[in-house]
């Protein structure tokens, strides 16, 4: 597949700057004043941590859009800015507060901005402007909240299970007992408006199927049911596309169950997109070729139409820390059984990173006789067939007898392996494709030297993320089986030992997830998810090399 370049456009739509709210949300459970920040670390230390992240300016072309859809694209910016200050008191229900408290310190406050908190995502969640861990569950739960109490209490109040265990609530204390509120109770103060402005941007374009989008995901900000508005997702057909609403659950680290508010909007490419469709047709043959028993192979919708486009805005939990390059949604299982998942390739920041951060990344990490392997075109497929992968596999286990989502059954375990399974099955696809003839056969080395370097970008997000727990999780496997051997502190790849320990990690994977076991896949992320010595010293080589990007967004306003 060819890359293709994107056109800076001198086309701004007015928006404000960014700029976390410093207001409380009374019933999102905010304290009142946030802990006063401790005795300020050495600046040129937080100095250097800010400075990991590259400033990157992303746009698009909007210069062959109508006028309807480019007032449409500026009110969906207008509703997404409104999710962060959802998205900050879901990170902790300090934040807002506790950036108030820090405008005096601007290194300071530029790195919690960065992390969205004050805890260093890149480094296990160290705090750096506040005394005190970080909440297992985050702005969710109460922080005195443990996973035993939870469990218990759900146990002897079957009637609260649902609501307490949604996607879309928040988990209050109610004196002795707990309560769910749901999120458009909490964040009323935020979606309301956003829906508004999705109703807005409804009534400029015109497009049917993004009109239809967005009246539905307004109507779900109101009523926390999203399963219509995510089948009209799937269905969406427009140049201009947003996908906006709570949907990871990355943040929950206690339980693995809340979902958090994020937003891309973006410009496609329906050229580009359209070279890409012959993979969804592929996607049975991929499930029939993975490398375990007929019966853990399972069938899920087959649409699942891909989209290249360009990014021009993020907010929420799209815009913390590590930018993500692509996603796979959406997450419930009964839109991915009935229509599949639609996999978004952001094209313009997937470039960006590869010139940024891989190829700087393998100059350091790999032996030299690798250096001329490595291929943005296979950065691109692995970035793809990751997102393609998400929709293969187990998604429903048995726990003592009861059916039940894989992600409930390994809780917070869920989303590290799940991270992991992606890449690794990823690659594995790639070489199907490549045996299938779909791919040329002197692909085969580049794209395995490619994949390997860029799990070293991936590690680098730390492994207290679930991202960088699951490459970390390849990179000792691989180690351990011999694939890949250490010379002189960089890394030398057997390719066809790689490709076997990649085929014999994936079925454990899977058969883990068939299984549902969570007592094995944490000692599994426990054992693996960590850094080996060898890892840990190539790291440290990569002093100057951007861990990520900081977006800046000119068609929002922004630099």
């Amino acid at each position: 597949m060819r890359r293709l370049l994107i056109l800076a456009t001198p086309l701004v739509f007015a928006c404000p700057a960014e700029r976390p709210d410093a207001q409380r949300s009374p019933s999102a459970g905010a304290p009142e004043t946030a802990e006063p920040p401790p005795e300020p670390e050495a600046t040129p230390k937080l100095e250097a941590k800010v400075a990991q992240f590259a400033p990157a300016k992303l746009s698009a072309s909007v210069e062959t859009l109508p006028e309807s859809e480019r007032e449409a694209l500026k009110l969906l910016i207008e509703a997404s800015r409104l999710l962060d200050p959802v998205f900050d008191r879901q990170a902790w229900a300090g934040n807002p507060a506790l950036a108030e408290a820090l405008e005096d310190e601007a290194t300071k406050l530029a790195y919690f901005r960065i992390m969205r908190g004050p805890w260093d995502r890149q480094d296990h969640h160290a705090p750096f402007a506040i005394e005190g861990d970080r909440p297992p569950g985050a702005g969710f739960y109460p922080e005195d909240l443990d996973e035993a109490e939870f469990k218990t209490y759900v146990t002897e109040h079957p009637k609260q299970k649902a609501a307490l265990e949604s996607l879309f609530t928040l988990v209050q204390r109610d004196g002795r007992s707990l309560k769910a509120v749901p999120y458009s109770e909490a964040f009323a103060e935020w979606l309301e408006p956003a829906a508004q402005k999705l109703e807005a941007a409804a009534a400029a374009t015109r497009n049917d199927s993004l009109a239809r989008f967005l009246k539905l995901r307004a109507a779900a900000f109101r009523s926390d049911d999203y399963y219509e508005s995510d089948k009209a997702w799937m269905d969406l057909d427009s140049r201009v596309e947003v996908t906006i609403g709570p949907y990871e659950t990355y943040e929950d680290k206690l339980l693995g169950l809340k979902a958090s508010y994020e937003s891309f909007v973006t410009v496609s490419d329906p050229k580009a997109s359209s070279a890409l469709a012959k993979y969804k047709a592929l996607l049975p043959a991929m499930e029939q070729n993975l490398p375990v028993p007929h019966e853990v192979k399972t069938k899920r919708g087959a649409e699942s139409p891909i989209r290249v486009v360009d990014l021009v805005f993020t907010s929420g939990d799209a815009r913390k820390s590590v930018q993500t390059i692509a996603f796979n949604l959406p997450n419930d299982e009964r839109v991915r059984k009935e229509k599949g998942a639609k996999k978004v390739l952001l094209r313009n920041l997937i470039q960006t990173k590869f010139e940024k951060i891989l190829r700087p990344i393998a100059a350091k990490v790999l032996v030299e006789a690798h250096q001329g392997e490595l291929s943005s075109e296979a950065f691109f497929d692995q970035v793809l067939f990751h997102e393609l992968s998400h929709s293969l596999g187990p998604a429903f286990t048995e726990v003592d007898g009861e059916k039940m989502e894989v992600r409930l059954a390994l809780g917070a375990s869920y989303s590290p392996l799940e991270e992991c399974k992606a890449d690794v099955m990823g690659a594995y696809n790639v070489l199907f494709m490549i045996e299938r003839g779909e791919l040329p056969k002197d692909f085969r080395v580049p794209f395995l030297s490619s994949y390997f370097a860029g799990l070293f970008r991936s590690v680098r997000f730390g492994t207290s993320e679930a991202h960088g727990k699951g490459a970390a999780v390849q990179l000792n496997r691989y180690l351990d089986d011999g694939a890949v051997r250490v010379v002189e502190g960089r890394f030398a790849i057997d390719h066809d030992a790689l490709t076997k320990s990649n085929r014999a990690l994936l079925r454990d994977i899977l058969m883990l997830q068939h299984e549902g076991d969570k007592t094995k896949a944490d000692a599994l992320l426990a054992d693996k998810g960590v850094l080996s010595p060898p890892v840990e010293a190539a790291l440290k080589r990569l002093d100057g090399v951007p861990v990520d990007i900081r977006p800046i967004y000119p068609l929002a306003g922004e630099g």
